[in-house]
């Protein structure tokens, strides 16, 4: 099951609601791949067809748009294979973001101060 959570600058005031984990339905590679762009849908769905399983972990993260400063939730799978990862992009913009590694020291794209604040505020699936 997912979280809520919602992040707030403390200095402007600006507010993000963003759903970070994962649900029921991101249990199987295949809808999983359909989460990302047409090129990496395209490799994900290829490693299905050279195994008949392949153990990943999933889940959608906090992130940073540097391209146009927004905060969001990205989805990320991990290939516990071979370790490789996928990040989605920027749900505003398309661009590459970055994940999140602690909220606290990441900038507002509002303000830029560096007071943000996270809380959990419910569940989906």
């Amino acid at each position: 099951m997912g979280e809520i959570k919602k992040i707030v600058c403390r200095s402007c005031g600006a507010e993000w609601e963003c759903m970070t984990g994962c649900g029921m339905l991101h249990g199987r590679l295949e809808w999983v791949a359909d989460l990302y762009e047409e090129d990496i849908r395209k490799e994900i769905r290829s490693l299905l067809g050279e195994r008949q399983f392949v153990p990943f972990t999933f889940a959608y993260q906090l992130s940073y748009c540097k391209s146009c400063g927004n905060i969001g939730s990205v989805p990320v799978l991990r290939l516990e294979e071979d370790g490789r990862e996928y990040t989605g992009s920027c749900r505003q913009c398309g661009q590459k973001t970055e994940l999140v590694e602690a909220i606290e020291k990441t900038p507002c794209p509002m303000c830029h101060a560096t007071v943000l604040e996270m809380e959990e505020t419910g569940h989906w699936d």
